[in-house]
């Protein structure tokens, strides 16, 4: 069933014509780095606040909540650049054992973000288990960012 998507993605029209540019690739490349720059920024920024480091004069709720808009739009630039990228090149990432790695760590990461640490960032003092869980969400989202790297040499 799984190879039967990355088929259906590999023909699709704008995989062919991404594959058949010149530049396409690497313009796309651009708008999905930098939706990850802006996810992993406002990513780090909650998570160093629930660390208790930076922006301590700041309620956590108020960071959280102001960062949200902006790590949406991220996911969203991110995510719909890397469905393009992925399209483009799915027979190889069928094979790609970094780009499985990656779609494993982006579930996780999107259901820790989204599910736990939401919770964890309504109170104003962050216990040590949301301290942990900071460390746990940088390390699925970084993890994704590196595993997506390593695709290219795997």
């Amino acid at each position: 069933m799984l190879l039967h998507f990355f088929r259906w993605a590999d023909h699709l029209w704008i995989a062919e014509s991404i594959r058949a540019s010149t530049w396409s690739f690497a313009l796309i490349e651009v708008f999905h780095l930098f939706g990850l720059t802006l996810l992993l920024g406002t990513v780090c920024v909650v998570n160093l606040r629930l660390f208790g480091a930076g922006l301590k004069s700041q309620k956590l709720g108020d960071v959280a909540t102001d960062a949200m808009p902006f790590t949406a739009a991220g996911i969203i630039v991110t995510m719909g650049s890397g469905f393009l990228l992925f399209a483009s090149e799915a027979m190889k990432c069928y094979a790609s054992t970094p780009f499985m790695a990656k779609m494993v760590m982006l579930f996780a990461a999107l259901l820790f973000t989204f599910f736990f640490q939401r919770h964890m960032t309504r109170t104003d003092q962050p216990s040590s288990g949301a301290k942990i869980a900071a460390g746990i969400s940088l390390l699925l989202w970084f993890g994704v960012g590196l595993a997506g790297r390593a695709i290219a040499f795997f």
